[in-house]
Parts: structure tokens; C-alpha cells; sequence
């Protein structure tokens, strides 16, 4: 049996496997966040039928056909393999077109209970677009404070916390390129989504989000979500020097000389000429610690603006701080309750 759902009904239920049955460029580009990929078509036979499709659109479908036949036949052994029929499965493809079609009646044939995403991964991207164009349904507790004091780690640990650097897959900063390639701006979109969805399903209402700027890499923050976290209630993280440079040797200490080289260029500016040449010797010889507490002190902190905050909390021990600032959410929500 086959079931056809829109975008609200999909949102509002729980699947066991998600299946993006788009070419594998389609889903490498972006795709809804936990889909497993199940080409129905290669890129290249997307492409042949395509083409064919502007000469001959009955004989294009009669290729694509072909092909969809001939790859389900040898997908059924992956899906067998891995996915049990008692399984909650939903499909889709581009538009929610033959596509998604084709593999639905199949495997709804064979026994499996299908879910069919109706008009496919666009009425998906719409959700999240007007979603994102839209003030979030949630308050925040907005961790600010100078580079190395623990923001991201706390945040991570945090089960209301949403980690826009680990979406984004970048630091936010000129060395903030060292977790590698960025994920498409779409990709991002759709995993933020997926986040502050995440959130609204536990009825949360507040979250913990660090004070980032408006660009992270490649990747630009939606504009309501940045807008109301900057209205949220700030807290000031202040660490000690010496846990600042651990953090930074251990996040940032595996980068290679050429990395450090290309970021260290565009700093230069910002930057004593011995400050500069200091910071670069040490790291040539090895020297991570003091390379480090030279950037800390000689570039971040004197670059760093603090905004307004409404408390201060000196981060030493995760769980301390984790305490403290659930304290500060209680108190939040007690607020929220009284307006009512």
C-alpha cells in the first residue's frame, strides 16, 4: 500500500528510512537530512533521457523506463538487505514524479509500508525556505564571549543546544576553514531546518545558540534567525587563558603549514609585525601552546568586541556551567509562562 503525503503531513510524523531515489549528484548537492541515497537513475542515464526528452518525449519515457527497471532490479537486494519490512519507508524524488513513483509500487508489492512524498524534494525545499524567512518559534540563550572560551563545546553538549558552526561546518573565523569542505548553502538550510524542527517537536522553547555573525564561510545565516538571537538573552562565557589555548591547540593543531599560512595572510593586517612573526615562528617549530596564546592575545582578543550581556559565567567544568545555565532557562521559562 502506498501512501501519498504532503509536506505538513510529512512534518508531523516519524519515518524508520528516508529514501532520495534522485541521481547521486542531485542528493550529493543537497537532500533531506538521514535520506539514504537510491538512484533510480545515473546521472548519465538522467542526462541521456533528458536530452532525448526535447526530441521525442514517448520514446524518452520508454528509455527512462528501461533504465528504472533495470537499476530498481538491482536496488532490491540493498533494500532487502537492510531494510525490514515492518519498516516505516518514505520516498522521494525530484517533483515527486515517475521517479519516486516507479520504486513506491514496487516495493509497496512486495510488502513494505510506503510513505510517497507528494511534489517531491521541491515541496521539501519550499517548507524550508518559508520556515527560515520566518522568526523562529523559539527564544534563545545566546553564549558570547572571546575565542577559546568553551562556547562551542558547551553548546554541543547541551541537549536544547543548536551548533550553527557544526552545521555550517566552519569555525567563524579565518582559520575556520580547517573542518574542510563546506556543505552546499542548501544542504545547510535543510539541516538547520531539521534543528530548530527538532526542537519544536519537544516543545522546547528555548534554545542555546551562540552569538555568531552573519556569515560562517561560504554559508550566510537566514536573516530572522540571526536577528532573534541577537535579541536573546546574553551570556558573556570568560575563561581562563591557559583552558583558551588548550582549546585552541586541540581544535585547531592538526592543521598543515600551507592552511596555516593562507589564513595567517589575512590577519596580517590586524597584527604587529614582531606579533605576527612570533606567532609564525612558533608555529613552524612546533610550537602549538605558544602560537596559540600569541593569536589569543596579540589578534582575537583585541579584535573582539563584546556586545551587551546580561551575565557572566566563568567556564572551568562543563557540568558547572551546564547547571548554571539551566538555572537561567528555568528562570526564562518561568517568564514566558507569565506573559502567558
Amino acid at each position: 500500500m502506498i501512501q501519498n503525503i504532503d509536506i505538513a503531513e510529512y512534518s508531523s510524523l516519524e519515518f524508520d528510512c528516508i529514501l532520495d531515489v534522485r541521481s547521486p549528484s542531485e542528493f550529493a548537492y543537497s537532500h533531506i537530512p538521514k535520506a539514504i541515497n537510491l538512484a533510480v537513475l545515473s546521472d548519465e542515464q538522467r542526462c541521456i533521457v533528458g536530452t532525448q526528452y526535447k526530441k521525442d518525449p514517448f520514446s524518452a519515457r520508454i528509455l527512462g523506463a528501461s533504465y528504472v527497471c533495470e537499476n530498481i532490479s538491482k536496488l532490491l537486494k540493498t533494500i532487502s538487505d537492510h531494510i525490514h519490512p515492518s519498516k516505516k519507508v518514505i520516498l522521494y524524488c525530484a517533483k515527486g514524479g515517475q521517479r519516486s513513483n516507479s520504486l513506491s509500487v514496487i516495493l509497496s508489492e512486495i510488502g513494505y509500508r510506503i510513505y510517497r512524498l507528494r511534489g517531491g524534494y521541491k515541496s521539501y525545499r519550499q517548507k524550508v525556505c518559508t520556515a527560515l524567512n520566518s522568526p523562529p518559534n523559539l527564544s534563545f540563550i545566546t553564549l558570547c564571549g572571546p575565542t577559546g572560551s568553551g562556547k562551542s563545546e558547551i553548546i554541543a553538549t547541551c541537549e536544547y543546544g543548536i551548533h550553527l558552526e557544526e552545521l555550517a561546518y566552519h569555525l567563524g573565523s579565518s582559520f575556520g576553514g580547517i573542518k574542510g569542505t563546506q556543505p552546499s548553502t542548501k544542504m545547510f538550510q535543510n539541516s538547520l531546518f531539521e534543528e530548530l524542527h527538532r526542537q519544536e517537536r519537544t516543545n522546547e522553547k528555548i534554545a542555546l545558540i551562540e552569538c555568531e555573525s552573519k556569515k560562517l564561510g561560504t554559508i550566510i545565516l537566514p536573516t530572522p534567525l540571526v536577528e532573534a538571537y541577537q535579541c536573546g538573552f546574553k551570556i558573556y562565557i570568560e575563561s581562563p587563558l591557559e583552558d583558551r589555548v588548550k582549546r585552541i591547540v586541540q581544535e585547531y593543531g592538526v592543521m598543515n603549514l600551507e592552511f596555516f599560512s593562507k589564513a595567517m595572510s589575512k590577519i596580517q593586517t590586524y597584527m604587529s609585525k614582531n606579533a605576527w612573526n612570533a606567532c609564525y615562528e612558533a608555529f613552524k617549530r612546533g610550537d602549538l601552546e605558544s602560537c596559540a596564546r600569541i593569536l589569543l592575545l596579540e589578534y582575537y582578543d583585541k579584535v573582539y568586541k563584546p556586545s551587551d550581556f546580561h551575565l557572566k559565567i566563568k567556564h572551568t567544568d562543563i557540568q558547572t556551567t551546564l547547571q548554571k545555565l539551566n538555572r537561567v532557562r528555568k528562570g526564562i521559562l518561568r517568564e514566558l509562562e507569565q506573559r502567558g
